[in-house]
């Protein structure tokens, strides 16, 4: 796939383990939803949990996706009000999104990726694992929207 834009802010950090919420709270969408929502076609159930060298800082690319335009109950089955983001290429290849939780113990130097392939497996990752992904943006500078 080619993407068309330039590439800012390369983010670097560490796999870690997650809660296992991604997987069956994610199965439970349908694709093209989660498409339409996020900007991710053909998502696959799961995230990559990625611990950053520093604090994550929103630009304008960012956008606010709330829990209600998921479904009705979402926040009070996640507890989380919303997801904050943004696409992205990861490892140089593989397009997706990085997102934030809308929730007050989110870490701030956390992301979680979303990819149409399975991260872990297909870059081959372990928790610890050093991984990089770039913001993808418009010649503009605004990210790139689906």
């Amino acid at each position: 796939m080619v993407l068309v834009g330039r590439l800012a802010d390369v983010l670097t950090g560490v796999v870690v383990p997650g809660r296992g919420l991604g997987a069956p709270l994610m199965g439970e969408l349908d694709a093209d939803r989660v498409a339409a929502l996020f900007g991710v076609p053909a998502a696959v159930p799961g995230t990559l949990n990625v611990r950053l060298e520093r604090p994550v800082v929103r630009g304008t690319g960012w956008r606010y996706v709330p829990a209600d335009a998921i479904a009705p109950d979402w926040q009070a089955r996640t507890g989380q009000a919303g997801y904050f983001v943004v696409p992205v290429l990861i490892a140089d290849r593989h397009r997706g999104i990085a997102f934030q939780g809308d929730e007050p113990d989110y870490p701030p130097d956390q992301v979680e990726l979303v990819s149409d392939t399975r991260l872990r497996a297909g870059l081959g990752l372990t928790d610890g694992d050093p991984i990089s992904f770039a913001v993808v943006a418009e010649p503009g500078g605004n990210a790139l929207s689906s």
